[in-house]
């Protein structure tokens, strides 16, 4: 098995195990498939298929903002602020905020809450790049996948978090929670290790307790605000309470942002109604390579192998 990240080892093997021919470039990613003649790549869940332009959308956040809002779908009032001239413009929106890198991904950036204008600035400041900023919206976070640009799986992401037991401080909690097999360093792994690094630190003091407090058994405690696989969060699988107006919501949502793989992120109190009768509820971003560990990976609920349903997808259009 040769070294690949996690989406493209859930990939490969799902290959393997249907006689496709898999050659690896020592780029941890890409895969060449072989089968009857046709070929085409993969690169975790993108492939040959995706469009160019598609993927340009999800990339750049205040283009997917500006397509979403043409094609009428919910998302959040946002500015994107290149200096800190434009800065006094956040005064039309309604505080608090989120702060996000226009081009990054894996949560790097992003601050969520912010209070005020001076907050934004400098945290403005010490990015030093442009940003989006957006109004919050209220509920929980779930990342939803469509394939072919049908609704597939849902799954909502927990920060990462430990239990308390009234004996063990966070710091030892979180060793603990750790030694589960299934976590290891970066994006190789079903899960990723949870670190305290300087953002997990600043959001221990907001609730006044540090890595070494001891919190009472039974009491969850949230490392972060964002809840990304990549920094210690989990995902539990919820695709079977999705209602059938979200269900057609999230393909508009793939159709407009022309990504036949697209990894939808929503904030709303629940997935059981249609989010457009929801306050605050919406879009808060689109991802042209979803990863797939999450659902395969589930700490709770079903596993969804979406890897089996890309799969499909290609082999269908290059048997044309």
């Amino acid at each position: 098995m040769p070294k690949l990240n996690a989406s493209s080892r859930i990939m490969y093997q799902e290959a393997q195990a249907r006689g496709i021919k898999c050659t690896t470039f020592g780029d941890d990613e890409t895969i060449l498939m072989e089968y009857q003649g046709k070929s085409w790549y993969v690169r975790g869940s993108r492939t040959s298929l995706q469009s160019s332009v598609g993927k340009t959308i999800a990339d750049y956040k205040p283009l997917t903002k500006s397509v979403l809002q043409h094609f009428g779908l919910p998302t959040a009032r946002g500015l994107a602020i290149s200096n800190t001239t434009e800065l006094p413009q956040l005064s039309q929106l309604t505080f608090p905020l989120v702060m996000k890198p226009v081009d990054d991904r894996h949560g790097r950036g992003v601050h969520v809450g912010i209070k005020s204008i001076e907050e934004a600035t400098q945290l403005f400041t010490e990015y030093g790049k442009r940003v989006i900023f957006e109004e919050m919206l209220q509920g929980t976070e779930y990342r939803i996948v469509c394939v072919d640009y049908k609704f597939i799986a849902a799954a909502f992401r927990k920060p990462a978090f430990v239990t308390g037991d009234g004996t063990h401080t966070i710091t030892e909690l979180v060793a603990e929670k750790n030694t589960h097999p299934w976590r290891g360093s970066g994006h190789e792994n079903n899960l990723s290790l949870i670190e305290i690094d300087e953002l997990v630190l600043e959001y221990l003091a907001e609730q006044n307790i540090t890595p070494e407090s001891i919190p009472e058994a039974g009491r969850e405690v949230f490392l972060r605000k964002t809840a990304n696989l990549s920094t210690g969060g989990e995902a539990w699988d919820v695709t079977d309470t999705v209602c059938a107006e979200n269900r057609e919501l999230f393909e508009k949502i793939a159709k407009a942002c022309d990504l036949n793989v697209i990894g939808i992120d929503i904030m709303c109190q629940t997935l059981e109604q249609p989010i457009t009768s929801q306050q605050n509820a919406g879009v808060i971003e689109v991802n042209a390579s979803p990863g797939l560990r999450m659902h395969h990976f589930p700490m709770q609920g079903k596993p969804q192998n979406i890897a089996k349903i890309i799969l499909t997808m290609l082999m269908e259009a290059y048997a044309r």
